[in-house]
């Protein structure tokens, strides 16, 4: 009695394994396939404004020279204490800003030129500031040499003038001079004829003959 259910069970065990391996092998498969979640994406960093650059050129503006003073020796202390390249960025702009009376773009020119050259940690943005300035201040200072070159010759003409103006005015000086030297030696000469005029003439008077004196009329 006991034996026939025990085969019974065993059969249907033997047969619910093997669908029991089936469905596990179709779990695993199916959580195999399905793709593994991504890791968080790193955050950006974000992009350099250029707005502090923007406010630096604000305070240099023309109108107020406290403040452009003020402005300027910020950035330059900024420079010296931490030299980075947007300390260095920042004085330059603000020294060679144009209508304050430190104004040296030059030297603005220069800084620039050194800060691109060398490896710096300037975003695009800053990059492209940097470069349009450069060439502002390039421009600045081609246009002051020349300007230099324009007063140095017209300063040299004014010396040419001023010299040829006082080579006339001596010579003309001269000319009266001699005019008027000659002028007096013919006043003399003049005088000296004259002279020499009245002195015949009373030399003539003094050597002529006394006239004798008229006979009397005979008488009647």
């Amino acid at each position: 009695m006991t034996t026939k259910p025990s085969r019974r069970t065993a059969t249907a065990f033997s047969l619910v394994l093997p669908l029991l391996a089936l469905g596990a092998c179709a779990g695993m498969e199916s959580r195999s396939s399905t793709p593994a979640p991504s890791p968080p994406a790193l955050a950006a960093p974000a992009p350099a404004t250029i707005a502090p650059y923007l406010d630096t050129l604000a305070n240099m503006a023309p109108g107020d020279p406290t403040r452009q003073q003020t402005e300027l020796a910020a950035a330059l202390a900024s420079a010296r204490q931490s030299p980075t390249a947007a300390n260095k960025l920042r004085y330059a702009l603000a020294l060679g800003a144009a209508g304050h009376k430190d104004s040296n773009p030059v030297e603005a020119k220069r800084l620039l030129a050194d800060l691109l050259a060398g490896p710096n940690d300037l975003g695009t943005q800053e990059l492209e500031l940097a470069n349009a300035y450069l060439r502002e201040f390039d421009a600045r200072v081609a246009l002051y040499a020349e300007l230099a070159r324009q007063r140095e010759e017209s300063q040299q003409k004014l010396k040419l003038n001023d010299s040829s103006a006082t080579k006339r005015a001596d010579a003309l000086a001269a000319e009266n001079a001699r005019l008027k030297k000659q002028l007096a030696e013919a006043n003399r000469k003049l005088e000296a004829v004259a002279e020499m005029e009245r002195s015949l003439q009373e030399q003539a008077q003094e050597e002529a003959p006394e006239p004798e004196p008229e006979a009397p009329p005979p008488r009647p």
